[in-house]
């Protein structure tokens, strides 16, 4: 327990102890680092530690660094040079011309070798002059000094200087110039290397990007391995400057592996990168060889060229000394130029001694520093290599390993630590040991409960869906051989939302654990249940004899929860809906058995719940148009399929049209239009509806809007709206801004609704009465059916009610019909609501309708619902049309003062 820490092991030193002594109790038990402590070397005590080691030899270089540098600066550092034109008239003054030439010239060489070496590190266009300017000074202070130089004779080696001149400068510029070429070469690399390892990475990349987990081909990542391999070669190519020949091998070998990987796998790479990414990676490969083989074949490294730059330099000094020497010093005869000469072989000499003492000097410094390095890597390999040995035996699970002490005194005391904590793991592996056999019992434990938990559903202990196809698929191959039938129950509680929505879902959990415990033992005679998802169950009945037994099953089902369920000291009292469906007979794999069940389910609620209702072929035909329906929806959302008719209502009293409501229909890609009543109550289950009423609303606004502004000054159209949008609270404010975008006023524009928009509650009733006060119209359509009350008259602030054309169809021919649609007429008519009676479609249904105020006529006999373009034109003759029909009735029944009226005010 205390090594299962979190995090550490944690074990108390006594109890390692004790387990570490012996069981007899002897003293000989001592313990590991107690026995690494005893070290019988005295001079163990007096090690030297590495930083002490480093410190002395770094001391005593330095010092021989600073011996050497003071013997060399105790020579003569500096000859002068002196050169004198002879003239017999003022020596004096040439002399001292002689000497500033060539103290000048002396100048300039240095500064040539110093621009030269800084020029081939640097081609930054500063130190391009630069060296430019130091080779012109060079060749113009040069051919100064061999002019007054030559009148003093040693023309041999007053050539030999100006030979040796010429071509330091024609080296240097071959340096430059392969310095610059190498530079060049090395750059081309660099940016062809760039550009195929960020194509590589790129490729790995998008590669990863597949469902967020780490998705790539093996050998792509290799590949990019082998481009990382190339790159540290390559920046030590960048910055040594130099051609180094391993570095450019390594690079070669690796470039190889590369573009065989890229050629070995051409097929994969144009397949998933493409043609045109296969095709740079080979030309930047291409490229990356050309540049490494120029490279390669450039000549000498930059450091040994410069080297024997430098040495030519000082050659350039010992000649320019030779030359002027015999003409620095006055005309005097040969006494002078013979002791001039005597002094620089004595100064020649004396340089020669302190360069071979220089030598002894850097040859023991480096001996130093050889055995220095040499006892000290000696004093970290061995005590190393004892720890690396050690250290795999006791990997190997060996117990009771020491290391022995030595080595410098970082990794002595290291390896008393280690003798330390392998005497701990020797005890830890005691207490582990004891611990092992519980710790796999409880996995044994823990494996079984996860099993369980794999297939079954954790709240209800029922089998889950993935045990169900296991045993559902048993049970079909089991019925296959014995040719039984086998019974699919899909299960659905009533109403559960409602238990969910009132009584919480912690109390929702506890009924399903009930319904689940009470269908377990239900189904426990013929078969077993399944939960699929939330309040879906499924029960399997196998080896079934007939479907009337199933049938028996499925009722036995329903009847089972008729009981009320006691749950928490409560009596519940919920119903089953269940659909079934049979193997073979209606399906024959276990996806679509349930698929079936699962629509028959749908049947068995619309029937009314409390239901068990077969599967048959015709539900699923439904279940798929419907299907195919809301697709299509979609579709036509996305595709601006769906467009506005319009159909006019007449007034009855003028014969004017003062209204037109808006239509929806939905053009097909066979340039057929589909009704409303076909595709609104699937919007309206798929949540579509809102999409569609909006775009309904805006198109109805713009087309009103247009007439306003044009030709119809007193457009009013009506629109249909969902209860959707009676429930969203910003839904006044939205068309108040459209209308107020377009320019139209509120009175344009008429709000129709059905009663079973009155199912929403108050919040429906508080929006229409915001919509009253703004100046919309508030229409009641199909008044007269359905949900249809007097009460709503009543609550709801309407400005019209429109019948419903169920109750107008029989109006002329029944008895019944007139009394009601004439009462309902009165009724609006005294409560000063504007009355339209849809579907008038025949001359008795007019003849029934007129001589009432206040009315208005919608229906075939007028117009049916047509375009926005069309409905200009045919507002301009729906008097004469209106006309047509009236005349003739008015004509029949003079007495009828108010259809006197009627005519009188139509024309």
């Amino acid at each position: 327990r205390a090594w299962s820490g979190p995090g550490r092991a944690v074990i108390r030193k006594c109890e390692l102890r004790t387990l570490a002594a012996p069981a007899n109790g002897n003293t000989a038990g001592t313990s590991l680092g107690e026995l690494a402590h005893m070290s019988p070397h005295w001079w163990l005590r007096f090690r030297i530690g590495i930083a002490v080691r480093l410190t002395v030899a770094f001391v005593a270089v330095a010092v021989l660094a600073v011996a050497a540098y003071t013997l060399v600066e105790s020579g003569p550092a500096i000859i002068q040079f002196v050169d004198v034109h002879p003239d017999q008239n003022n020596p004096g003054s040439r002399r001292s011309a002689a000497v500033v030439s060539g103290e000048a010239l002396l100048g300039a060489i240095t500064h040539f070798g110093r621009a030269t070496g800084i020029r081939i590190a640097d081609d930054s266009p500063a130190r391009v002059i630069e060296a430019k300017q130091a080779s012109e000074d060079l060749k113009r202070k040069a051919a100064d000094y061999l002019r007054r130089a030559r009148t003093a004779g040693n023309a041999p080696q007053l050539n030999k200087f100006a030979s040796l001149l010429r071509s330091q400068r024609k080296d240097a510029a071959r340096m430059i110039g392969d310095a610059d070429a190498r530079r060049q070469h090395i750059r081309n690399y660099e940016r062809h290397f760039e550009d195929v390892d960020i194509r590589m990475k790129d490729a790995i990349d998008r590669a990863w990007k597949i469902f967020g987990r780490v998705v790539a081909r093996q050998f792509m990542i290799d590949m990019s391995r082998i481009l990382d391999r190339i790159r540290p070669d390559l920046a030590t190519l960048v910055s040594t400057g130099d051609r180094n020949n391993s570095s450019i091998a390594a690079i070669g070998a690796n470039e190889a592996t590369f573009a065989a990987a890229l050629e070995e796998h051409e097929t994969t790479l144009r397949r998933t990168q493409g043609d045109e990414w296969f095709d740079l990676m080979r030309s930047d490969l291409a490229a990356l060889a050309n540049a490494r083989s120029a490279l390669d074949g450039l000549e000498n490294p930059q450091a040994a060229a410069m080297s024997r730059f430098e040495k030519a330099n000082a050659r350039l000094a010992v000649l320019l000394a030779a030359n002027v020497g015999p003409a620095a010093a006055p005309s005097r005869g040969p006494t002078t130029r013979y002791s001039s000469g005597k002094r620089i072989a004595r100064s020649a000499a004396s340089s020669t001694d302190k360069q071979i003492t220089f030598a002894w000097l850097s040859i023991f410094t480096l001996a130093l520093l050889l055995v220095s390095s040499v006892a000290t890597m000696l004093s970290i390999i061995r005590p190393v290599r004892r720890l690396m040995l050690a250290t795999r035996r006791l990997a190997t699970g060996e117990s009771g390993v020491v290391v022995a002490r030595g080595g410098i005194r970082e990794l002595d005391s290291l390896a008393v630590s280690f003798n330390q904590m392998a005497e701990q793991l020797a005890a830890a592996q005691a207490v582990t040991r004891q611990y092992h056999d519980q710790l796999e019992a409880k996995v044994e434990e823990r494996t079984r409960q996860l099993q369980h938990l794999a297939q079954h559903d954790p709240l209800t202990q029922l089998p889950n869906r993935r045990q169900l196809f296991v045993q559902l698929n048993t049970a079909l191959a089991s019925a296959a051989e014995s040719r039984c039938l086998v019974g699919v129950f899909f299960l659905d509680l009533d109403n559960f939302k409602n238990i969910n929505d009132s009584m919480g879902h912690v109390f929702g959990d506890r009924v399903l654990q009930t319904f689940a415990e009470r269908l377990r033992g239900v189904c426990a005679p013929f078969g077993f249940a399944a939960r699929v998802g939330g309040d879906e169950f499924t029960v399997i009945m196998a080896a079934a004899r007939s479907i009337d037994e199933i049938g028996a099953a499925g009722l036995a089902l329903v009847r089972a929860f008729q009981k009320p369920l006691h749950i928490d000291g409560r009596e519940l009292s919920m119903s089953l809906s269940v659909g079934a469906s049979v193997y073979p007979d209606h399906e024959s794999d276990a996806e679509s058995l349930l698929q079936a069940a699962d629509a028959a389910l749908f049947r068995a609620k619309e029937l009314g719940r409390s239901q068990m209702c077969f599967f048959s072929p015709d539900l699923l035909a439904a279940a798929a148009s419907k299907f195919n329906t809301e697709q299509g929806l979609r579709r036509a959302i996305e595709r601006g399929e769906f467009e506005l008719f319009f159909q006019p209502e007449v007034n009855a009293g003028t014969g004017q049209v003062d209204l037109v409501e808006a239509l929806l229909r939905w053009r097909l890609p066979n340039g057929t239009y589909q009704m409303p009543a076909d595709f609104l109550p699937v919007a309206e289950e798929s949540g579509l509806i809102g999409e569609i009423s909006d775009w309904v609303i805006q198109c109805a606004v713009e087309t009103a809007a247009r007439w306003h502004h044009t030709s119809w000054p007193e457009v009013r159209v009506a629109i249909n709206l969902s209860s959707r949008q009676l429930l969203d609270s910003g839904f006044v404010d939205r068309l108040q801004d459209l209308l107020g975008r377009n320019q139209l006023p509120t009175r344009c524009i008429e709000i129709e609704l059905t009663e079973n928009v009155l199912q929403t509650g108050t919040v429906t009733i508080h929006t229409l009465r915001l919509l009253r006060a703004a100046g919309f119209g508030v229409a009641l359509d199909d008044f007269g059916t359905g949900y249809s009350s007097l009460v709503s008259l009543e609550q709801l602030p309407l400005s019209r009610v429109k019948l419903d054309r169920g109750l107008i169809a029989t109006i002329d021919t029944s008895a019944r019909s007139l009394a009601i649609a004439q009462a309902i007429i009165g009724l609006c008519t005294s409560l000063g609501l504007e009355i339209t009676a849809e579907g008038v479609e025949r001359p008795a249904q007019l003849d029934a309708l007129l001589g009432h105020p206040g009315m208005y006529l919608q229906g075939y006999l007028f117009s049916p619902a047509v375009c926005s373009g069309d409905v200009l034109p045919l507002i301009a003759r729906m008097g004469e049309r209106v006309r047509s029909f009236l005349q003739p009735r008015l004509s029949a029944n003079t007495g009828s003062t108010q259809k006197r009226r009627a005519l009188s005010s139509v024309k």
